[in-house]
């Protein structure tokens, strides 16, 4: 349940215009003296008519205009404004399906509050979500290998460090190699594995003989890694694992991505985010968020030319603007920006495209809305409080963004590799429960 509050918080957003003022020391670097002379071929051409007649990528620019649509005053968003009246690079076209999110905020009174400027989620973005309870507490997840195996789901994401073993060859001379899985990790299940494994003792003092003693045996959850090679876990691992969700089952201990959420659960919902690459421009950012609606966008993917750094940038295609383009680029091919702005396109507009990134709205101005607990006593426990991440980063994408895990008990509970022996140490493997091959010494490489 949510409730529109007055001024419930200090969160205070930087104006607008203080916005482009800063921005434009940077975006509108160059003075219009400085800038070519262009003889544009089209004038008052719509962004449809530069998708449709394939004109892209090309040169374009943009102006600002005011028009009624379905009855409410529509106008350019001030972060479009500033690169407005000046050339850029438009480069590709997007249409797609992306969920309109806000950030979820626990203050240190343990209040939760919704707030931020609305968020662009699409669904085809790389990451993996669990389902905040009405609670508000952690979704529940497995804690061991073991549940793992009994509930064998198809897949599982792994929030912990594992170690395993990798069967390397054939026959005679197939070895077990100890193989590292890293957190974050999805790994495919395919079935149980069984190993005897006997430790053995060197005796005798001038002779030395070997004694064979203490069978052990180990049970593996056979694993299959993104490189399609088989990895057997021992299920005494212990750590944080989710099933990764299957339509049309009951999924426990699930995570999803922003396609099933948005395919296949219903609207409003509140997420947390687990795993993947948090927004590289400024703004409030939780990690857990309220889904409100989703709707197909249509807009064209850009690059401004003329900056001291150029910035990628997304323009709607139902944008309040006045279109000018040309084909013809000999006015800037042998510019630094040009080239900076073609390289920046062609590297980064398709991961761009598939980032959370900041409503073209620029709705800054939104109601800060409380959200109530199915708990009233989680409010006043001390629990785990979201970190609010202020993040100002290269949003001229000079490199590439980082996936993170964003609970911070994670961190914790990753684990050492260390910690973990797939192989009991000191033996030898004597049979297995599914193959026929002869005892062989093990082999550790880590």
């Amino acid at each position: 349940m949510a409730t529109a509050l007055p001024d419930v918080t200090d969160v205070t957003s930087t104006p607008l215009e203080d916005v482009a003022a800063e921005q434009g020391d940077e975006t509108n670097s160059t003075n219009s003296a400085d800038r070519p002379d262009l003889t544009w071929e089209q004038e008052d051409i719509t962004l449809t008519n530069i998708c449709e007649d394939d004109r892209l990528p090309c040169i374009g620019q943009f102006e600002a205009v005011r028009f009624e649509q379905h009855g409410p005053l529509v106008q350019l968003s001030q972060n479009l404004k500033v690169l407005s009246n000046q050339p850029v690079l438009l480069h590709s076209r997007i249409t797609k399906l992306q969920a309109r999110a806000r950030s979820i905020h626990k203050d240190p009174k343990g209040a939760y509050y919704e707030m931020g400027q609305t968020l662009i989620i699409p669904y085809d973005y790389a990451g993996w979500f669990e389902l905040v309870p009405s609670d508000f507490n952690r979704a529940t997840c497995y804690t061991n290998i073991d549940d793992v195996a009994k509930a064998m789901p198809s897949r599982f994401f792994t929030r912990s460090n594992l170690k395993g073993i990798r069967i390397d060859g054939e026959g005679e001379e197939q070895k077990y190699l100890e193989r590292k899985i890293s957190a974050a990790s999805v790994l495919q299940t395919n079935g149980i594995f069984k190993a005897k494994w006997k430790t053995r003792a060197e005796t005798g003092f001038f002779k030395k003989k070997t004694k064979e003693w203490n069978t052990e045996e180990v049970t593996y959850l056979k694993c299959i890694d993104s490189d399609n090679s088989e990895i057997l876990v021992p299920t005494s691992h212990k750590g944080k694992f989710n099933a990764i969700y299957e339509r049309g089952k009951l999924t426990p201990n699930a995570v999803y991505s922003m396609k099933d959420i948005l395919g296949d659960l219903s609207l409003p919902i509140m997420v947390r985010l687990l795993f993947g690459k948090t927004p590289v421009v400024p703004c409030i950012f939780t990690g857990m968020l309220i889904i409100r609606d989703a709707a197909v966008d249509d807009a064209l993917i850009g690059s401004s030319i003329l900056n001291q750094r150029n910035v990628l940038f997304e323009l709607p295609l139902n944008a309040p603007v006045k279109m000018k383009y040309t084909s013809n680029d000999e006015h800037f091919a042998e510019t630094e920006g040009y080239k900076d702005a073609k390289k920046l396109t062609r590297k980064y507009s398709d991961l761009f495209s598939m980032m959370i990134r900041l409503s073209p709205e620029h709705d800054t101005s939104q109601k800060v809305l409380q959200h109530i607990p199915s708990d009233p006593s989680v409010m006043r426990g001390s629990g785990e409080a979201l970190r609010v991440l202020d993040l100002i980063t290269d949003i001229s994408l000079n490199s590439e963004p980082k996936d993170h895990l964003l609970d911070p008990s994670d961190s914790s509970s990753q684990g050492s590799y260390d910690q973990q022996n797939p192989i009991p140490k000191g033996v030898i493997l004597m049979g297995q429960s599914d193959s026929d091959y002869r005892s062989r010494e093990s082999q550790t490489h880590v």
